[in-house]
């Protein structure tokens, strides 16, 4: 194996250089020699090697530039580079794993030493390469801020050779003092000849003292700035038995390195139970020259579990590691599951909503004409009045589900959120009924913010009826505002949180609570734990739907018997709050020329018998196609095009840029069951648009085609 391996030596001394290459060559390895970095670099272009030696101080090009473009050039980055040098200094440390190197190896160096690091990265290469994943390590040393990019082995591997380098002049200073002790044995018979040489060995003594005390202190500080703890323990069947821990695992689980030390099985004793065996299995590979990686929840010392990923090698029957706390990272990584999980299932709500109100809109729209033809005192009139109560209790539901999918029409405005608690605190003491108090704690400044009054109104509902139900022996519910600034830290831990001002609007509650298995689900459609016939599943969907319609966030925090607490954030306006206007009277009937544009035959039919009735003559098409050869026909007689937005082929929103070029200043309204992102925020005055959400009555949309006919055109320029 060995003669299939190429090495390339970076030395500009000569000697150092052939004494290197006899060692190696020793062992059977292909040996190539540069005087210089840049020597090293170019015979890198022309040959791959398996392992680079490059001493630090050379002329021109040290060894820290040379590493960092051996470690920029993607061809050659994967090659293991270790460092030859004299340690002394963090410094070194932290500039190592800044240029990338794999390794230090001080001079001067035991051959076998050296070749033992070699094997080490030999073995490793291929592993290396499937790890992958970077440390990502910021901290502040010396008054800079450092950012490492290096990967986990690397880390490992730079300080396990630091490690051995303080433990190697560790050695040395031992066999200095078995010296002294020998010639202290002699002393008196040799005293005045040997006084002077024992004052020499006396001061190398004490020098390698202080400079071993000043290593140890430095990389003592080098362990305590990374966020994260190391440890030296022995492999034994089934389990690991640390022999040393760092002060960094205080940090990570509260506990100190003494009280691991003391009991050997409390790093186990405090794993998951879920979680046990797998690392029962990990430890079980533990191998000489196998990294193991591996993430798991612990328990820490506050009995808080913690997410945190361990990794640890085999040197000379010993396992070194490091654990690092990833919460954080996992919390995040759960947010977004989330996330992507309600944003699918919103699409999925928002098109069944479309289906189903264009079904309800012929049914409302038929059971209308249906009871206008209809003597006052005819028996059928209570069915079809059932029949509408249905159709509009069905309504309501896809409402719900449009609201959650954020495809509910939205009309918001600038609102003080106090305002909104106080107008609606008599209707929440008639909902909550007298076995329950009601506490509610306003914040003394406005609340200014941008939300729809209705669905603001509707949050504080759903979550005063999801209270009251939580308590059906009576309790207490707690409404609170505040404002509040979120900050960048904060927003880190929550995904889709932008940091600065916001309003928090609390409702708390001291009922039954929601269990842990449940409470990832609440906000799902559909989802409840109340009994048969005590509720749709649609309240909190609906909450959730309306506040991230609003630009906000919301959160609940329960606990089993102890009740439950939502927080919605909300941005904070700066704006002016809108002061109420008064609806200005329709007239409902007129004889203007409409073209309708609908594919579902029941919308159409229903639409066309409405405003005919009212007087319109309608030109109707059953696609858009259609609908704009009937356009062009009848250029300076339409006066509005009513149309679905959602068709075969050309949709809505095509047609009306063809139209509005064709036919300035032409009047639109869009009727459809949801509202995608083209219609979110619809502008009549500028675009001569309008929107029309299904199902709708006959009298609201002839009400609507009025107001639309009766308001400015804007011709685009």
């Amino acid at each position: 194996m060995t003669r299939d391996t190429d090495i390339l030596v970076v030395e500009d001394s000569p000697t150092q250089a052939e004494l290197t290459r006899n060692i190696l060559e020793g062992e059977n390895y292909r040996v190539f020699l540069a005087e210089s970095g840049a020597k090293a670099l170019q015979m890198l272009k022309e040959r791959r090697f398996n392992v680079i030696l490059s001493d630090i101080e050379m002329p021109e090009m040290n060894g820290y530039e040379f590493c960092r473009k051996v470690k920029e050039d993607p061809a050659t980055k994967d090659i293991p580079l270790i460092l030859l040098t004299r340690l002394s200094d963090p410094g070194d440390i932290i500039t190592g794993l800044e240029c990338g190197a794999d390794n230090f190896v001080t001079k001067p160096f035991k051959p076998d030493y050296l070749l033992s690091w070699i094997k080490h990265h030999l073995i490793n290469i291929e592993l290396r390469k499937t790890m992958g994943a970077q440390a990502g390590l910021e901290f502040f040393f010396g008054g800079k801020k450092h950012f490492l990019a290096s990967d986990r082995m690397q880390i490992l591997d730079i300080l396990l050779s630091t490690y051995e380098a303080a433990v190697q002049k560790n050695r040395e200073l031992r066999n200095v003092q078995k010296d002294l002790e020998l010639l202290n044995s002699t002393l008196e018979a040799k005293v005045r000849e040997r006084t002077e040489h024992l004052s020499r060995e006396i001061k190398t003594r004490t020098k390698a003292e202080e400079d071993l005390r000043a290593a140890s202190q430095r990389e003592d500080m080098v362990l305590r700035t990374l966020p994260m703890a190391f440890f030296y323990a022995k492999p034994e069947k089934g389990g690991l038995t640390l022999e040393w821990v760092s002060e960094g695992m205080a940090k990570v689980s509260g506990f100190t390195p003494g009280e691991y030390l003391a009991a050997p099985d409390l790093w186990f004793s405090r794993v998951h139970p879920e979680d046990k065996e797998k690392i029962r299995s990990e430890i079980g590979c533990l191998a000489p020259g196998r990294t193991i990686n591996t993430e798991f929840r612990w328990m820490t010392k506050e009995g808080e579990y913690r997410w945190v990923l361990a990794s640890a090698t085999v040197m000379d029957g010993r396992a070194l590691g490091l654990v690092l706390d990833i919460s954080e990272r996992k919390a995040l990584e759960l947010q977004y599951r989330q996330a992507q999980k309600m944003e699918a299932v919103g699409r999925l709500a928002g098109g069944i909503a479309h289906d189903f109100n264009n079904l309800l809109t012929a049914i409302e729209g038929y059971t209308g004409f249906l009871l206008k033809s209809l003597a006052p005192d005819d028996k059928r009139r209570e069915d079809v009045v059932e029949i509408e109560k249905a159709a509009q209790s069905a309504a309501t539901l896809t409402r719900q589900l449009l609201t959650f999918s954020r495809q509910q029409v939205f009309k918001p405005q600038v609102i003080d959120c106090n305002a909104a608690v106080r107008d609606t605190r008599n209707m929440m003491k008639r909902l909550i009924g007298e076995n329950i108090t009601l506490e509610i704690n306003l914040a003394k400044e406005e609340c200014r913010i941008k939300a729809d009054p209705g669905q603001l109104e509707q949050i504080i509902m759903n979550l005063i009826v999801n209270a009251r139900d939580a308590m059906p022996n009576g309790g207490k519910v707690t409404i609170k505002t505040e404002t509040m600034e979120l900050s960048e830290r904060y927003c880190r831990m929550h995904m889709e949180v932008r940091p600065g001002p916001y309003v928090m609007l609390m409702v708390s509650d001291t009922g039954c609570g929601i269990s842990p298995e449940a409470l990832p689900h609440i906000f799902e459609p559909f989802y409840t734990t109340k009994e048969a016939g005590k509720g749709t599943g649609l309240g909190l969907p609906t909450v959730y739907g309306v506040v991230k319609q609003s630009g906000g966030n919301i959160y609940v925090y329960s606990e089993p018997g102890l009740g439950t607490t939502f927080k919605i954030y909300l941005p904070r306006a700066t704006e002016d709050i809108a002061a109420a206007q008064a609806p200005a009277p329709v007239e409902l009937r007129g004889a203007e020329t409409i073209l309708l544009v609908e594919d579902d035959d029941g919308v159409r039919g229903f639409a066309l018998r409405a405003l005919r009735e009212s007087g319109y003559t309608v030109l109707e098409a059953r696609n858009a196609e259609e609908g704009l050869e009937i356009c062009e026909r009848n250029i300076g007689k339409i006066s509005l095009v009513l149309s679905d937005t959602i068709m075969p082929g050309m949709n809505g929103h095509e047609l009306y840029e063809i139209i509005s070029k064709r036919c300035p200043g032409m009047k639109v309204i869009f009727m459809s069951g949801y509202i995608d992102s083209e219609l979110a925020n619809i502008r009549l005055t500028v675009d001569n648009l309008a929107f029309l959400q299904k199902p709708v009555s006959a009298d609201d949309l002839v009400k609507k085609v009025r107001e639309v006919l009766d308001s400015p055109a804007t011709v685009k320029s």
